[in-house]
């Protein structure tokens, strides 16, 4: 016996039902991706969040760093500075010292006065042990050799005028002599003596 229409066509609610169920599925499915992707994009933020943290510590260590070799610089900067100062002072000075002419000025008074004393003293000595007037080149000869320099570009000549000048000493028979010391007419040479005008 043929079967009757309604037992070859399934019910209209059990085809509705397939396809909703098969949309739910299709629905969830997506649910599921959608939950997925966004949960790896979070962990991708956070990721990215942390390393920029991370940058910012290392920048904000670089610029303390930076600032300390900067104030570093600046040190080293002003300390030489101040040695380029120093080199400046150093090196007037050492000029100053070489271009001055220090052996050609004239001695000051105090060391004027000091010389004519020690000259004064050692010709007193030199004309006593000679018992007779020497000539100022021969007084001159006799004071170098005795350790006693006389500066200037003519030391015979300034040697006659501390004697000139002295009380202590008289020009007589062409040589200078002690004053009111009695000597001997037999020691008088006949000539001058005449001595290089030795300079040191």
């Amino acid at each position: 016996m043929p079967r009757s229409k309604q037992d070859i066509i399934p019910p209209k609610t059990e085809t509705e039902n397939s396809f909703f169920q098969q949309k739910d599925s299709d629905m969830r499915s997506a649910h599921l991706d959608l939950t997925a992707w966004a949960g790896e994009l979070k962990r991708k933020i956070a990721t990215s969040e942390e390393e920029t943290a991370v940058f910012r510590r290392q920048a904000a260590s670089l610029r303390t760093r930076a600032d300390v070799l900067l104030d570093m610089a600046n040190q080293a900067d002003a300390e030489a500075q101040a040695l380029r100062r120093l080199l400046q002072q150093v090196e007037t000075t050492e000029v100053s010292i070489k271009s001055g002419p220090s052996s050609q000025k004239p001695p000051p008074e105090a060391e004027r006065k000091n010389l004519a004393s020690r000259v004064r003293t050692h010709v007193k000595i030199i004309l006593k042990a000679a018992g007779r007037p020497l000539g100022r080149t021969e007084i001159l000869s006799q004071l170098i050799d005795g350790g006693i320099n006389i500066p200037g570009s003519n030391p015979a000549q300034r040697v006659g005028k501390i004697l000139w000048e002295a009380n202590e000493f008289e020009y007589k028979e062409k040589g200078y002599w002690l004053a009111g010391e009695p000597m001997s007419k037999h020691l008088i040479p006949s000539k001058r003596y005449r001595a290089p005008n030795r300079l040191k």
